[in-house]
């Protein structure tokens, strides 16, 4: 494999991992605003949004890469990589404990659901974009 396929399959997974981020930073704190009673908390799924996609777009994304890296040293065959690489996400994630756990499982799901999908630097900058603005309108509000 060339230099050039090698860096743009990590530009590739990059731009994917950091729409993952944005994307399982919000199932995870849609999973864990709502209360016993099923009602929706506004300031507290801003608060599991904003914590989560802090942890995910830094830790998160630099452990995924490592992962699959690894994932991929190990194992040569798609299924045994997808099921290493899954171990390598739930041991990093599992760092917090329970709720790193939901995030990182979450996000290799999506990571996963993704790979089939061309994604653009025009479509990262849109996620990233769209959680600076939804922070400041939550800020002013």
């Amino acid at each position: 494999m060339s230099n050039y396929n090698k860096k743009d399959g990590f530009t590739n997974a990059l731009k994917r991992k950091l729409v993952t981020a944005v994307l399982s930073s919000l199932l995870f704190a849609l999973m864990f605003s709502l209360n016993a009673g099923l009602e929706f908390e506004g300031d507290g799924f801003a608060n599991l949004y904003y914590l989560n996609f802090m942890f995910a777009v830094t830790y998160g994304v630099i452990t995924s890469l490592f992962s699959d890296w690894l994932s991929r040293m190990i194992s040569r065959r798609t299924f045994a990589y997808e099921i290493v690489s899954l171990l390598f996400h739930c041991l990093f994630g599992s760092i917090l404990l329970a709720m790193s756990l939901v995030s990182s499982s979450s996000f290799f799901l999506i990571d996963r659901l993704l790979a089939k999908v061309k994604i653009g630097w025009p479509s990262v900058f849109a996620a990233l974009a769209a959680v600076v603005l939804v922070f400041i309108f939550m800020i002013n509000k």
